[in-house]
């Protein structure tokens, strides 16, 4: 049987016929209740949630930190293991964290993607290295390590490649109709819609973090969930993740359409030689351009829900390849991650990982760079385009746009560290005009004639 040609996929296109959240999917991009592009740029919050006791993220100042550098999205990761403790039997302390982290990210106008979130499946999988579901959830028969996420797990998507086909064959049995470990995973998406329907600033659900195993059993336990958060919250956007291998670019995803409406496509990017601080000049460029080309077949919108790379000599050059694509596409991202226990002895604190934006002191590392984007667009996006101060030439960034007037202001953040804190000089056409918001940090620009505009500011 195909599993796309069921009742749950015609139960996730009813959706499209609610009143729209305080974002939606229409045209390949995210837009807001007037119909205007919103570019979602924002990081992966702390490595911590992966391990006891699964209750990082608790800064007073965190949301305002992440606001003040540009920050309007962060994906939230859920631990489900901390959750539901065995079948049925919930821990809501946790739920309440998590919400009360959702809530502080909404009071400094930060939208939040609950991510569903597991590496290899358990903490008790990939010989002690993986992490995310609970222990009573893993397939009756599997091999069971006590788990370790220490030094010996460094790189340990190496271990995924090594021990594929076990680590598959777990998430296969998981996935299959039936499992009581699956349903229990649906009636856990119900329950966190129930908990975050009236919280506009939630915009969706990523159902499942880096998945491995059979493409038309993860399609059809996509449809499930969806169908299912849909029940109580409508309007949450659908975040669907390819396959994990694929995210090294060498892989290409297995999954059909997805017959989804308000939906994105989110999958991520490392380099396969990143873990170990080493670069040898792998594009970006390509696979981007292959996720944009499937999301538009999908009719979805594009997140790059994850990528990174520890902070060594071309990390700076890394990272600024991937921003410059997402910036002249206009697609929206969440770097990984932003982890302040980050310590240079334990780095982030989970499997040796060093992918932290921020160091023990609260400095941003060279693996991540503040820089403007178009964060709302009235009409269509066209291309935004940075340049970094450098020994001849000061800093500007180029933005140009199809403008509709109906849908209000164009907004490009500019941080403070571009321009040296001072307000950007502006170039525009004589019937655009911008304001700057010191307090904000942003360039409002207006303008009552349609047409494609472009802004320079220096």
């Amino acid at each position: 049987m195909n599993p796309l040609k069921t009742l749950s996929a015609a139960l996730a296109l009813l959706p499209a016929l609610a009143t729209a959240g305080e974002l939606q999917v229409a045209q390949g991009r995210f837009v807001d209740r007037d119909g205007a592009t919103v570019v979602l740029r924002g990081f992966n919050l702390s490595q911590q949630h992966k391990l006891p006791p699964f209750r990082p993220n608790n800064d007073p100042l965190l949301f305002q930190k992440l606001a003040a550098i540009g920050v309007n999205v962060v994906r939230l990761q859920f631990n489900w293991e901390a959750y539901e403790l065995s079948p049925g039997v919930y821990d809501d302390s946790y739920l309440d964290y998590y919400a009360g982290v959702s809530a502080r990210a909404a009071a400094s106008g930060v939208y939040v993607i609950v991510d569903i979130h597991q590496d290899a499946f358990s903490r008790w999988t990939l010989d002690g290295c993986g992490e995310g579901f609970p222990r009573w959830a893993i397939p009756a028969g599997t091999r069971l390590s006590e788990p370790d996420n220490g030094s010996k797990c460094w790189f340990w998507p190496l271990r995924v490649m090594a021990e594929r086909s076990e680590i598959e064959a777990v998430f296969n049995a998981f996935y299959t109709p039936g499992n009581p470990a699956r349903e229990r995973y649906l009636v856990l998406l119900e329950r966190l819609a129930q908990r975050f329907a009236d919280q506009p600033h939630v915009i969706g659900f990523d159902l499942l973090n880096e998945p491995l195993g059979d493409a038309g059993l993860l399609a059809q336990l996509y449809l499930d969930g969806i169908e299912r958060v849909r029940r109580h919250d409508p309007d949450a956007i659908a975040f669907v993740e390819p396959e994990m291998l694929t995210g090294s670019g060498l892989e290409t995803t297995k999954l059909a359409r997805m017959p989804i409406s308000n939906l994105a496509f989110a999958p991520h990017y490392y380099d396969a030689t990143i873990y170990a601080s080493v670069w040898l000049g792998g594009r970006y460029e390509p696979v981007a351009a292959r996720n944009r080309e499937l999301a538009k077949t999908w009719g979805a919108a594009v997140l790059l829900g994850e990528f990174g790379t520890p902070s060594f000599l071309l990390a700076p050059n890394y990272i600024k390849m991937i921003y410059d694509d997402l910036d002249n596409f206009g697609d929206s991202a969440t770097q990984w991650s932003w982890t302040p226990e980050w310590t240079p002895q334990n780095l982030d604190g989970w499997n040796r990982e060093d992918l932290s934006v921020v160091d023990d002191k609260g400095r941003l590392r060279n693996n991540y760079r503040e820089r403007p984007y178009a964060r709302r667009t009235a009409g269509a996006y066209g291309s935004f385009k940075v340049n970094f101060a450098g020994l001849f030439n000061p800093a500007s960034a180029r933005f140009r746009w199809s403008h509709n007037p109906a849908q209000g202001v164009t907004e490009i953040f500019v941080p403070d560290s571009f321009l040296g804190g001072r307000a950007p000089v502006v170039n525009a056409p004589a019937d655009v005009r911008c304001t700057f918001s010191r307090e904000r940090r942003v360039l409002a620009c207006r303008s009552s004639q349609t047409g494609v505009k472009e802004v320079v500011l220096k």
